[in-house]
């Protein structure tokens, strides 16, 4: 091989150097970034994370930089022309700083969906008409990450242009034995181009999955970059078919069908509040000093669920697992899927056949996550937000309508319907930016979240939203279901790991307190809708993956994050990656996760293996058939 070729590949080498050197930098700036989440990672493990990271670096630096690539291996004489170096400069600089952009940004919003950004990212800042709004307080909040990112394209262009080239070589005088030197170089350079995307010789590619078993699971996020969980969920459009048990094995071990043929049905109200990032550990359930006076002297007549857990990190998950008992177990959330056409068994479809009036409250911006497009799919016949409010006086200048009044407005529109009714409501305030309105500031406590305030103001909505419906005629035959889309901020390191921060509070209220009791089993947002049916006594077949709260099967919370299934009971959460077991850990006597008792009781691993592969089939083979719905 020619010294002028040889050369021109030391270049390219030297300039994707530069690359991952930047990579470099976004990852520590990541841990560092959000440390806290981080609490039981060592030196030791950062720099094996580092260096396992490489991996997913090679295929987000050769995918961003394929063109640039490319052009740098092709043996031609252009390679040395000024105008065909400015053309690899920009080729090389825009793809991969949007790439690092993505990074950066995850590093601010990492805490609130504990996970690298995947393809519904998009989908979720498409559908944001108030992105214009949004976008400067996090700008402002994570002014450092905006000067970071700003220095790391400056790291790029300047690493770039110090790589000089060398004396121009021409190709054209190379001998025939020189040519095919060259020639196979190329080959093979470009093979090794296609082994780093593909993540090496393995049978399939390097995908999100295969990080849960390259390290901990509390550290797959920084194991992971942006670019790669983006590009990769992209391709997760559909599910894979398992064939782990046949038809009446499979029906022996799980069903998602339901009927409590036994019961008579009462045709109660139902009203469903799902309260914006409302963490266990905000109310008296938490250990802790309770942000939620209101909330806990309710939970006090109700029937608690206090091992409630959530089926997913982000509000576009938590709503159809709690009104369709539908959890989003992969990449992308139900309702930004292909799947999201399909038909639902919700509180909705189930009780509009019944003669309930359905209404779906939320008083965010029209289109916000697509909940306003959503919600028919569901089956509810009305939809309320901040369009139908009409009052921008009460608009919070960011996401929508204040809590409190948007919770009476949801009184007044309930009272004004035929019962029986159905509503589901949506709370928003205590999201972020934490803001409550200016007459309420320093009402609350300020606790040491930055979201306390703002919780102590939901709370306070909440309860005015009681006083104002005991007035009305349709309270007293109301059944209340209260429960969070998911947890939120936290430090406390419990609270942060994969089984605290689902953590939520879950309970059905009576006014006439015929419900008072505690549940101890583990109850998650899928268990909800036929929880509710069975206590109304609904006695015809009806389609949920959760289970009744009555039922012996019950126990069981599934979710899922960057590759891996979580199964969780009252004390014990199994991790499943690649369909088998990766670690068991009993959370109540580890809070941390530190110890993985996983082989320690093999009888009770290979029912909970057979469990989640049962779950597992019946998930997938439902959304890839449609056959969501009793026949």
């Amino acid at each position: 091989m020619t010294l002028g070729y040889l050369q021109q590949l030391i270049i390219l080498v030297k300039r994707l150097l530069v690359c991952y050197f930047v990579y470099l930098i976004c990852r520590l700036a990541f841990f560092w970034g959000n440390i806290k989440y981080f609490s039981e990672t060592t030196s030791l493990d950062l720099l094996r994370n580092c260096l396992l990271g490489l991996r997913f670096d090679t295929f987000s630096i050769f995918v961003g930089s394929s063109l640039f690539i490319l052009l740098s291996l092709l043996p031609i004489n252009l390679f040395y022309k000024l105008s065909y170096q400015k053309i690899l400069k920009w080729l090389f600089i825009i793809p991969n700083s949007i790439f690092i952009l993505t990074n950066c940004i995850d590093i601010g919003y990492f805490p609130y969906i504990k996970k690298r950004s995947s393809s519904d990212l998009f989908h979720q800042l498409a559908g944001q008409s108030d992105i214009s709004r949004l976008l400067p307080h996090y700008l402002k909040e994570n002014w450092w990450i905006v000067i970071l990112y700003f220095l790391l394209v400056l790291i790029l262009i300047l690493g770039y242009s110090r790589i000089k080239l060398l004396k121009e070589s021409d190709l054209k005088k190379q001998t025939k034995k020189q040519w095919l030197t060259i020639i196979l170089v190329f080959i093979i350079s470009s093979g090794l181009v296609v082994l780093g995307i593909r993540g090496g010789m393995q049978r399939i590619p390097i995908d999100i999955v295969n990080a849960g078993s390259m390290t901990k699971i509390s550290e797959v996020p920084i194991l992971l970059n942006t670019p790669f969980t983006l590009i990769k969920s992209i391709d997760h459009q559909t599910l894979q078919e398992y064939e782990f048990y046949n038809t009446s094995q499979l029906n022996s071990i799980y069903s998602p069908l339901h009927h409590f043929k036994s019961l008579k049905f009462k045709k109660e109200n139902v009203v469903v509040i799902i309260l914006e990032s409302f963490s266990k550990e905000y109310t008296s359930l938490g250990g802790g000093k309770s942000l939620t006076p209101f909330l806990d002297s309710l939970m006090g007549q109700s029937l608690t669920f206090i091992n409630g857990f959530s089926n997913g990190t982000k509000s576009i998950e938590g709503i159809p697992a709690i009104l369709s008992s539908l959890p989003s177990l992969y990449e992308n959330p139900f309702i930004n899927s292909i799947y999201a056409n399909n038909y639902q068994s919700s509180f909705a479809t189930i009780l509009s056949k019944e003669g309930y009036k359905t209404a779906f409250f939320h008083g965010g911006i029209n289109g916000t996550m697509n909940f306003d497009d959503w919600s028919p799919l569901a089956g509810y016949e009305d939809y309320f937000g901040k369009n139908e409010y009409n009052n921008n006086s009460d608009f919070d200048g960011y996401w929508g309508i204040w809590d409190e009044p948007f919770l009476q407005y949801s009184v007044k529109k309930m009272s004004q319907f035929k019962e029986p009714f159905h509503s589901a409501i949506f709370t928003l305030s205590s999201h972020h930016p934490y803001f409550v309105p200016d007459k309420y500031k320093n009402k609350f406590p300020r606790g040491y979240l930055e979201n306390s305030e703002c919780i102590g103001y939901a709370d306070y909505s909440l309860r005015q939203f009681f006083d104002s419906a005991k007035k009305t005629k349709w309270y007293n035959n109301t059944l209340f279901i209260l429960t969070a889309d998911h947890g939120s901020l936290s430090k406390n390191s419990f609270y942060n790991n994969p089984v605290g921060n689902l953590t939520i509070p879950i309970l059905f209220f009576k006014p006439d307190n015929s419900l008072k009791k505690q549940n101890n089993f583990a109850f998650s947002q899928i268990d909800i809708l036929p929880s509710a049916l069975n206590y109304l006594g609904y006695n015809k077949p009806f389609f949920a993956f959760g289970n009744s709260y009555k039922d012996e099967t019950n126990g069981h919370d599934y979710f899922y994050q960057n590759g891996t299934y979580f199964s969780y009971s009252d004390s014990i959460v199994f991790y499943f990656n690649q369909n088998k077991i990766n670690a068991v850990y009993n959370f109540k006597q580890d809070s941390n996760l530190t110890k993985s008792i996983q082989n320690q009781y093999p009888k009770i691993d290979s029912i909970y293996t057979a469990k989640y592969r049962a779950f597992i089939q019946t998930y997938h083979h439902t959304l890839i058939s449609n056959s969501g719905h009793a026949k």
